[in-house]
């Protein structure tokens, strides 16, 4: 399902060059579970934006299923891609302050148009209510703490019922 070949990411720090990610591979079939660990810097972080068609490697390439590279596809359809396989829960949450709880869940499934806003909107409650988030739908990102931010990411990363979680 998601295939890497050889990915190397090079940073530059002023005049050197600081290699966070160097020649790495995997393939991940449909199904399995794979953990990323190691210790702080190690670049897994850059490693999981990588595969996630969110940060080009300096080398080397990353397929998903029925795409050869997705880093030589345009950003528009890797921008689909991401909407429509992916589900992102990141590290600092990106919740946008100015949208209440269920609408920063909402967000994927209306920017993807592909559903009725009261079917993503349903969607989204039955998430926030798995995720205990329920009673908390018209709160802001700035009312919530760290806990209950991390819990609303992780129903904004399912709403679009991806095929791979980050």
């Amino acid at each position: 399902m998601l295939k890497a070949q050889n990915v190397t990411k090079i940073f530059k720090q002023g005049i050197k060059d600081v290699i966070v990610v160097k020649d790495a591979n995997l393939h991940i079939a449909k199904g399995e579970r794979v953990y990323v660990y190691g210790p702080s810097g190690a670049g897994k972080s850059t490693l999981l934006h990588i595969l996630g068609g969110l940060t080009r490697p300096t080398a080397g390439n990353v397929a998903l299923e029925g795409e050869k590279n997705i880093y030589e596809i345009s950003q528009n359809r890797r921008s689909y891609i991401r909407n429509r396989y992916f589900g992102f829960v990141f590290q600092f949450f990106y919740l946008l302050p100015e949208l209440n709880v269920l609408e920063n869940v909402m967000l994927p499934a209306v920017i993807r148009g592909e559903e009725t806003k009261k079917t993503v909107r349903n969607r989204a409650s039955e998430l926030l209510e798995i995720v205990r988030m329920d009673k908390r739908v018209l709160h802001r990102p700035a009312q919530l703490s760290g806990g209950e931010s991390q819990r609303v990411a992780v129903a904004r990363a399912l709403i679009n019922l991806p095929d791979i979680l980050f």
